[in-house]
């Protein structure tokens, strides 16, 4: 699998609004993945549909996910066309704070090693900089990239004076 795949661009405009609508508290009050894992210790997740067993069925719909359901169900329908038939597993809102990265890094889970796992920048700039094994790319927003995050090693760098917010999207196939 190639670093980062270009899989389609979404539009955004009906969910950049509802991350106004979240507060501090919002983006603090799931601390797992951070206090789990040192290396996103300078972000903070917003969970949509996320289980901490990382399981591969059954996946939890959150409190949050109700205001992206229309989104969510957009996103679906592309991906069975892109990846097929299946039903996402994860979806997590991530903000890296501004001035901070994530340290390189490789994903290990058995249910990362068989899902796809994409990225959908929806508020970014020009000084956010993802790497996979050295191979540099600025992701634009409303753009889907499925990302090769457990075979090589991978870190984000956000260069800026403002929070960088990705959707992660795990995607698995029936």
């Amino acid at each position: 699998m190639q670093n980062f795949r270009y899989i389609d661009s979404v539009n955004l405009d009906s969910i950049k609004p509802k991350l106004i609508s979240f507060n501090e508290n919002d983006w603090l009050e799931f601390g797992y993945r951070q206090k789990t894992f040192y290396v996103h210790r300078n972000t903070q997740t917003i969970p949509l549909i996320f289980d901490d067993d990382f399981r591969m069925s059954n996946p939890t719909y959150l409190k949050h996910s109700l205001q992206f359901t229309d989104f969510l169900e957009k996103i679906k329908n592309l991906y069975i066309e892109k990846f097929g038939n299946g039903f996402i597993i994860r979806a997590i809102l991530v903000k890296l704070k501004a001035n901070s990265n994530i340290d390189r890094h490789i994903d290990e889970s058995t249910s990362l090693d068989i899902c796809y796992r994409t990225h959908i920048p929806i508020i970014t700039n020009e000084y956010v900089l993802f790497e996979i094994d050295n191979e540099i790319k600025n992701l634009k927003e409303g753009e889907i990239w499925e990302i090769n995050n457990t075979q090589k090693n991978h870190s984000v760098e956000n260069y800026s004076n403002q929070d960088r917010i990705h959707l992660i999207v795990d995607w698995i196939n029936n």
